[in-house]
């Protein structure tokens, strides 16, 4: 009879990748599946979807008031 049990192990993420690394290369494939598989992972909530498409209609009406990239980061960079 097989059980599981369930821990709960506080990792950051450089931890879990170096946990993985010592994994046969078989298991890393396994993982790699079942991450790329799993739906749930790639799920963009709803509001996050709402919120891209008015900024592009905000974009479409107004595109002069962009800035470019390299002019956003030095603004983020200020702060």
């Amino acid at each position: 009879m097989s059980t599981t049990t369930n821990i709960y192990l506080p990792l950051q993420f450089n931890q879990l990748v170096e946990l993985v690394k010592t994994l046969p290369k078989k298991e890393k494939q396994q993982l790699a599946d079942m991450l790329l598989n799993d739906e749930q992972a790639f799920d963009v909530p709803e509001t996050q979807k709402q919120f891209v498409r008015s900024s592009i209609k905000k974009y479409k009406a107004r595109p002069e008031l962009l800035i470019d990239e390299k002019d956003a980061w030095k603004i983020i960079d200020e702060e």
